[in-house]
C-alpha cells in the first residue's frame, strides 16, 4: 500500500473496475503510516452513485491508544453512521433519488486491533493456520448467542441477502452500530470485500491459501469480476496479514 514515502506492506487493496465513469465509487483514506485504513463505498442503482458534497463530510475524530476498549469503538461507529447519513443528504442538487442512496464503510485500525464494517462488505478472518472463515452478520431479531440447527442456518442464509445493512438517508438499516464492530486481536489474516467470496466456486482455495498468495489473488479476482459483471458495479477487496513479530 504505497503512501508517499510510507509503505506498510501488511495491507493493500484489489480493485476491479466495471465502469470508467467520472464518479469515485470508493474513497480510500489512510492514516498513521497507513496502519489505519478507511474505505467509504457509495452506491445508487446500476451505474449511478450519489453525488454528495464531500467537503461537508465530518467523520468523528478519534485517537485510540493500544488498549482501546470495545465501548470506545462502538461509540465511534455510531458517530460514523450519523456522518455517513449526513453525507448522503449533503447535496440538495443530487439527481439520485434519496431512497436509493446508500453508504458502506470499512474502517480498520491495525494499530489498536479493531475494525468497523458497515454495509455491503463481506469480512473473512483467519486465526493462526486455520482456514479463513466468514464473519456472519447478526440476524435481526435473533439473540447473538442463539444456537441454530443446520436447517435453520440454511434458511436464514437464503434470506439474509434481503436485509439491507448499509446506511441510507434515514440512518443505519436493520443492524445496530455495535453489531458492526470487530475485534482483530488474535487475527493473523483477513479479507474484506464487496464481493461475497464465500459464494464463489473458488472459495475453498481462497479460504485455504494465504491472502497474499498468487492462488488466493487469482481466485479473488475471478470472483470480483463475476460479481461485478452481475451487479454492474466496481468491486474492491482489502487484504491484510499481521506482520511477523506483532
Amino acid at each position: 500500500m504505497p503512501n508517499g514515502h510510507v509503505h506498510y506492506e501488511a495491507a493493500d487493496q484489489l480493485l476491479w473496475k466495471f465502469t470508467e465513469q467520472g464518479y469515485p465509487e470508493f474513497r480510500i483514506d489512510r492514516y498513521h503510516y497507513s496502519q489505519i485504513v478507511r474505505v467509504i463505498h457509495l452506491r445508487g442503482v446500476r451505474g449511478y452513485a450519489p453525488d454528495p458534497l464531500w467537503n461537508t463530510f465530518q467523520p468523528p475524530e478519534y485517537w485510540f491508544g493500544k488498549e482501546a476498549k470495545r465501548g470506545e469503538i462502538e461509540d465511534m461507529a455510531a458517530k460514523y453512521v450519523k456522518a455517513l447519513q449526513a453525507l448522503l443528504t449533503s447535496n440538495p442538487n443530487d439527481a439520485l433519488h434519496p431512497g436509493v442512496r446508500s453508504a458502506s464503510m470499512a474502517w480498520f485500525s491495525f494499530v489498536v486491533g479493531w475494525a468497523v464494517v458497515i454495509g455491503d462488505y463481506s469480512l473473512y478472518m483467519r486465526a493462526g493456520d486455520e482456514p479463513l472463515r466468514e464473519i456472519e452478520k447478526p440476524i435481526p431479531g435473533l439473540p447473538a448467542d442463539m444456537e441454530l440447527t443446520d436447517e435453520m442456518r440454511a434458511q436464514l442464509n437464503h434470506y439474509k441477502g434481503m436485509f439491507a445493512t448499509d446506511v441510507g438517508v434515514d440512518g443505519l438499516r436493520v443492524l445496530r452500530p455495535e453489531d458492526c464492530v470487530h475485534d482483530l486481536r488474535g487475527v493473523t489474516e483477513l479479507l474484506c470485500s464487496t464481493t461475497p467470496l464465500h459464494e464463489s466456486p473458488g472459495w475453498p482455495r481462497i479460504a485455504a491459501a494465504s491472502v497474499f498468495s498468487a492462488e488466493s489473488a487469482g481466485h479473488v479476482a475471478e470472483a470480483m469480476r463475476a460479481h461485478g459483471v452481475h451487479r454492474e458495479n466496481d468491486q474492491l477487496t482489502l487484504r491484510w496479514r499481521r506482520p511477523a513479530g506483532e
